[in-house]
């Protein structure tokens, strides 16, 4: 991934070159990383085109622009045309309402996200993936940058608190002062030696330790392209992750589900089927009649 990010900091004008191709009046083309929109197997190039500050995607294999992130909407490059134009997008997730204004009306709402396996994407069709960049964020990984935990084994390093530094301190004080009391011929003061046993206890309790809570867990996780991996987490918490859940590594934080167990046959089935349904319905709609005029 380090190596990936420096690839991309040195050549990153050829990535800004395609959007700028794209909008070329457009100024101020920086490096955006991931702030706005995932950066996986991608560059965000940020820009200020005619005033409207936008984030640009470009795909780092086939170097064509995938996203535009503008305000809260990220969506296709054709549909940032149509929005700029004031057409009709194609996405299930247009406004309905009539009150807007001719190009508010086809903003779009703030889209889920999806996460997909890399496999899974390139496996699909473009007008596919066209259609899910229109209804969701798309977020996709590489086999080796997710999987599932197959197994969990862990380890208590916990350690209780001492406290005998400063029992010991304080005993051992008291005991000096009574002796210089005693071998001395010195008057012997019930609360100076209460002093100096506290000041010994204090000094004493230097040397103890506080109590810890440590854990220490090896996580056996069935990676992306099948292979397994072990990773080792220390935290203080004794809760741990649960076999089967889908993880994103090496950090460890969880992932929808359907990342670790969708193919390009189950998405087609619960997501796309649904999307070219509704594509479908929109289209075939029937335009609305103007009321004729009539006559007496």
């Amino acid at each position: 991934m380090e190596t990936s990010r420096r690839e991309v900091a040195r050549d990153f004008e050829k990535y800004a070159a395609v959007c700028l191709a794209e909008f070329p009046a457009a100024t101020d083309a920086k490096n955006d990383g991931n702030q706005h929109m995932s950066d996986h197997w991608a560059v965000n190039v940020a820009m200020v085109s005619d005033g409207d500050p936008l984030v640009c995607s470009v795909n780092q294999d086939n170097l064509t622009v995938e996203r535009i992130h503008s305000g809260s909407r990220t969506m296709a490059l054709s549909e940032y045309r149509a929005y700029l134009n004031g057409e009709l997008a194609p996405s299930v997730y247009q406004s309905q309402d009539l009150s807007l204004g001719t190009a508010d009306k086809y903003l779009l709402a703030p889209r889920p996200t999806l996460q997909l396996s890399r496999l899974v994407w390139d496996d699909l069709a473009a007008s596919e993936r066209q259609l899910l960049e229109a209804n969701y964020s798309v977020d996709y990984f590489a086999a080796a940058e997710f999987g599932t935990i197959v197994d969990v084994q862990g380890v208590d390093e916990s350690t209780p608190g001492t406290n005998a530094g400063a029992a010991i301190g304080g005993a051992v004080a008291s005991a000096a002062y009574i002796d210089r009391a005693i071998r001395g011929g010195h008057s012997y003061s019930v609360g100076v030696n209460l002093a100096v046993g506290i000041l010994g206890a204090v000094l004493g309790s230097l040397a103890d330790k506080p109590a810890t809570t440590q854990y220490q867990f090896r996580y056996t996780i069935k990676k992306g392209d099948g292979e397994l991996d072990y990773i080792h987490q220390v935290q203080e918490s004794a809760f741990r992750s649960s076999p089967g859940t889908c993880v994103l590594l090496p950090t460890l934080q969880a992932a929808t589900q359907q990342l670790c167990e969708q193919t390009t046959d189950s998405l087609r089935k619960r997501q796309l089927a649904k999307l070219q349904a509704a594509a479908a319905t929109t289209t075939a709609a029937p335009a609305p009649v103007a009321p004729t005029a009539q006559t007496d």
